[in-house]
């Protein structure tokens, strides 16, 4: 892992979507959702993705410039449709998603803003699993680790949406990373998929297995855990619990943003997971992944 770390540009890769809940749509994607926050938390970002050249993707387009978000990496594509996700809660707000197959996101090319921005001095890497599901997409993620891997930081927020997912991804993306950002519900799927049989803790397996600089597991009301590389205390923190759970869309792109933010600004490791915490239990109390007031990122700007 890079030894300083300013606070950004963060290059960002992965898919944004249109997410269709019963109700309403709105904008998604765990690395949009991830990018958006550091966007308003004062943290520049490098935003790679792809949309159609359909009504969705011109909307996309659309809404991101009239937000103020940068879309100078956000391909077009006039062959697929731009990438859509079904989302549906149960009672506790807890949500099920179903992401459509072949979308434009699957064939992210490595163009000339790609190449440029490699050139770029950039602290930090953020990808996931998704986004890797088609082979062009993931070479073109392959050739920016090539280029630019060795001089930033990696942090992977693994997302595990089912059935999108290989042992091979997995195993190649965890030797990529720095930094992990796992649930408990992942850590076991994980621990299924690699057959992993040590009994030292999948998140001190995976840390010391593919020399991970830490590991931070969400637990959801558990609240979260955060394990170093050569530290044999690990950090715990309790949940922090909303004023009202709307639904949990989104919380764990929001905790991993905060993850982000925070390691960037050299927080202490136990203060990294509190204020994670606490963002990713705010998220909770309004419905979907964004908030719908930018009041709401005021305390937590990083330019101030």
């Amino acid at each position: 892992m890079r030894q300083y770390s300013p606070l950004g540009p963060v290059l960002v890769f992965g898919e944004v979507l249109i997410d269709k809940f019963p109700d309403r749509t709105c904008l998604g994607g765990a690395p949009f959702n991830y990018a958006y926050h550091l966007h308003h938390m004062g943290i520049p970002v490098r935003f790679i993705s792809r949309v159609g050249g359909d009504d969705a993707g011109k909307e996309i387009r659309e809404r991101l410039q009239e937000i103020g978000f940068p879309i100078e990496g956000v391909q077009m594509d006039i062959i697929h449709s731009t990438g859509q996700m079904e989302v549906n809660l149960d009672d506790k707000g807890v949500p099920e998603f179903k992401i459509l197959a072949d979308r434009a996101f699957d064939y992210i090319e490595y163009d000339p803003t790609i190449e440029a921005w490699t050139r770029e001095d950039i602290p930090l890497i953020y990808f996931g699993t998704l986004a890797q599901r088609h082979s062009i997409s993931a070479a073109t993620l392959g050739k920016i680790f090539e280029t630019l891997g060795s001089r930033s930081t990696v942090m992977m927020d693994i997302n595990l949406r089912y059935p999108f997912y290989t042992p091979e991804v997995i195993r190649n993306s965890l030797q990529q990373c720095d930094i992990l950002k796992i649930n408990s519900e992942e850590l076991v799927s994980v621990k299924n998929v690699l057959n992993i049989t040590s009994t030292n803790g999948l998140a001190r397996h995976l840390l010391d297995t593919y020399k991970v600089g830490f590991v931070s597991v969400t637990k959801g009301d558990q609240g979260s855990e955060l394990y170093e590389a050569g530290n044999r205390v690990s950090y715990h923190c309790s949940a922090w619990p909303p004023e009202e759970i709307v639904d949990t869309v989104g919380s764990g792109d929001a905790y991993s943003a905060m993850l982000t933010a925070g390691y960037l600004a050299r927080l202490p490791k136990q203060t990294l997971i509190e204020k994670a915490t606490e963002f990713a239990s705010k998220i909770c109390e309004f419905p979907g992944a964004l908030p719908p007031d930018l009041d709401f990122y005021k305390p937590y700007r990083f330019d101030k």
